[in-house]
This record gives structure tokens, C-alpha cells and sequence, in this order.
């Protein structure tokens, strides 16, 4: 049974109660705490560290450690700490994506009603005094408008955050398609295009009023939505990124908005952020803009120490890690 010696924590947000408990559980291992700014004591732990938890990302410091055979990061999407030399060393990399599912789900929800219901349009006739309702409302946005109840959503990811959107769009009784590595479908999705099976992006695309963005940022994903994707995409469908900004094609979304490709978006993430004063998405009458935050679960932070939890005992008995990443997760193309 694998041996842990040594382990460095870096955090600045652990709670005191979570911290006294994850030295109990990796008793009789020496955990060592540090903040991120305690450049010199990190330099020196690290050298001994068999391994490495933190609440940021893995950089160059860290890697540094001759030792270190596991580092886990207790947040999600790890485009910027997945490297080839961590799977070239054999060190084991695994996150605590998941902690904050429900609510960016939430998230997800806010922007498909609020599109849905043009509630900037209506947000605007309020501070105009302007009452905006009857055929004004239904002659500006379509004779046909109607509400989500029983439209189809396409999920690009279906890990714990686009399983937790398909767990909501059933509420409304929605066709829920979804988009993955594997051909597993997860419960509340109804049909599952897989890339392992060589299957494209493209019928999600065609069939789905609402493509919603959950996917981890590699180097398979660069750029998934581009301007191919509008061309297939129905007119009066929204798009939802609450993954990386990165998944998309900026330019070539902000060209679909401006020319009625698609109806409208909801962007959570950008390829730059902030994002830009400059970027015309500010002043684009279709988007909700909402700048990378997501109101917090009660608990997230024991959610995150979960994940920890389960992967401390899979890596002391040879088990399974929960959010391992492999080489398929790697990002290449930032700058590009």
C-alpha cells in the first residue's frame, strides 16, 4: 500500500476545521501549510513533498519538487496546470471538479429564461417607463416566441456541471442532447453524441434551441464553436458558455450576434478577462454578460474536500482517482 510521507498544503481560504481534518486524515503523513505568498517556505517543503494540494494552480514552484508523485487542485478546470512533464514524471493530477455543479447548473438556467424572456429588452422598456407588453412584445421577438417548457438543449460536457444542467432541463420536460469523449449516457440525458465513437458536434448543433458550453478547456476543444458551428446552429437558438471562453471563436460569435446567425448569448467566460472595455459584446442588445462569477454553495469548500477525501484513500490502496486527468486533457494552443 502506497506511503505518504510528506505533503504541502497551499491555501489561503481552508477553514480551520477542514484544515485539522485533513491533517487527521493523512495522519501519520507531515503536512505542512503554507500561504501562497510564502514563496521561501514552499521552495523549501517542496523539495520533500511526496504531495501537493492547493487551492491555485501548479506552476513551475511547484513542480519543482523532485518527489512529488500526486498533486491535486481543489478548484476545476485545470487548462493552466496540465502539462506534459507532470504525465512525462508520472505524477498523478486530479481535481475537485464538481464542488460548485449545482449552482453554475443554476447559472445556466438564469441565462436560458432570461434570453428566453428578453429580459435586457424588458429591462430597458422599464427604465424607459415604456410598458413593452402585448403584440409590441410578440411582433419584436416572433409571432411564435414561447417559453423553454419542452424545448431541446444541447450540452457540450457532460460532467458534473452538465449532468446537473440536464437534472434541471427536466424540470421543464426538455429534449436533452449532450456531447462527450465517451458514449456513457448519463441519467436525464436522452441522447449522447460521442467523439470516441467518431461522432461530430453537428446534430447537437442542428437540433438544440439552447447549446450550453460545460466542456473542459484541451486542446480537443479549442475553439469548438466556430464560425462553422453558427452556420448549423438554428437562428432563434442561444448560446451558453459557462465553460472557458477559449471553447469559442470570439470574433466569429460576435459576427453570428450582430447578423441574426443565432438569437442570442449568455457569457460567463471570455478568451481575455476581464473582458475588454473595447469588445463589442458589451453593447450587443442579445448578450448577458455576467464576469466569471457564480453566487457560491453554503458548502462548496466541503465539496471540494471531498474530492480530496475520496482520492487520498484511492491513492493509498491502489484505487480509482475521482477527477484524474490524463494527456487528453492537455492545452497547447494559449496564445494562439
Amino acid at each position: 500500500m502506497p506511503e505518504i510521507k510528506k505533503v504541502l498544503v497551499v491555501t489561503y481560504l481552508m477553514k480551520e476545521e477542514n484544515r485539522k481534518k485533513l491533517a487527521q486524515v493523512l495522519s501519520p503523513a507531515q503536512v505542512d501549510f503554507c500561504m501562497p505568498n510564502e514563496k521561501e517556505k514552499i521552495a523549501a517543503y517542496i523539495q520533500h513533498a511526496d504531495v501537493a494540494i492547493m487551492e491555485g494552480d501548479a506552476n513551475d514552484e511547484i513542480l519543482s519538487g523532485p518527489n512529488l508523485k500526486w498533486v491535486h487542485c481543489l478548484h476545476a478546470g485545470l487548462d493552466k496546470t496540465v502539462r506534459p512533464e507532470i504525465f512525462e514524471r508520472g505524477i498523478v493530477l486530479t481535481s475537485s471538479s464538481g464542488r460548485s455543479a449545482p449552482a453554475l447548473a443554476e447559472h445556466v438556467l438564469m441565462f436560458m429564461l432570461s434570453l428566453t424572456y428578453d429580459l435586457p429588452e424588458m429591462f430597458r422598456a422599464q427604465q424607459d417607463h415604456h410598458w413593452a407588453g402585448g403584440r409590441e412584445y410578440y411582433m419584436k421577438y416572433g409571432l411564435n416566441k414561447t417559453g423553454i417548457y419542452r424545448k431541446t438543449v444541447g450540452i457540450v460536457g457532460l460532467g458534473k456541471t452538465g449532468q446537473e444542467v440536464a437534472r434541471l432541463a427536466k424540470c421543464f420536460e426538455m429534449q436533452v442532447l449532450g456531447w462527450r469523449r465517451s458514449a456513457n449516457k448519463p441519467v436525464n440525458v436522452d441522447e449522447v453524441f460521442s467523439t470516441d465513437r467518431g461522432e461530430t458536434l453537428d446534430e447537437l448543433l442542428t437540433r438544440s434551441d439552447y447549446v450550453v458550453l460545460c466542456a473542459e478547456l484541451n486542446d480537443a476543444t479549442y475553439h469548438v464553436i466556430n464560425k462553422s458551428s453558427f452556420t448549423k446552429m438554428k437562428s432563434t437558438a442561444f448560446l451558453i458558455n459557462m465553460g472557458r471562453g477559449s471553447l469559442v471563436d470570439e470574433p466569429a460569435l460576435i459576427e453570428a450576434l450582430k447578423n441574426g446567425a443565432i438569437a442570442g448569448a449568455g457569457l460567463d467566460t471570455f478568451e481575455k478577462e476581464p473582458l475588454p472595455e473595447a469588445s463589442p459584446l458589451w453593447d450587443l442588445p442579445n448578450v448577458l454578460i455576467t464576469p466569471h462569477t457564480t453566487p457560491a454553495l453554503p458548502d462548496k469548500q466541503e465539496r471540494a474536500m471531498s474530492y480530496l477525501y475520496q482520492n487520498i484513500d484511492a491513492y493509498r490502496t491502489d484505487g480509482h482517482f475521482v477527477n484524474r486527468l490524463t494527456e487528453r486533457d492537455l492545452y497547447t494552443k494559449r496564445g494562439c
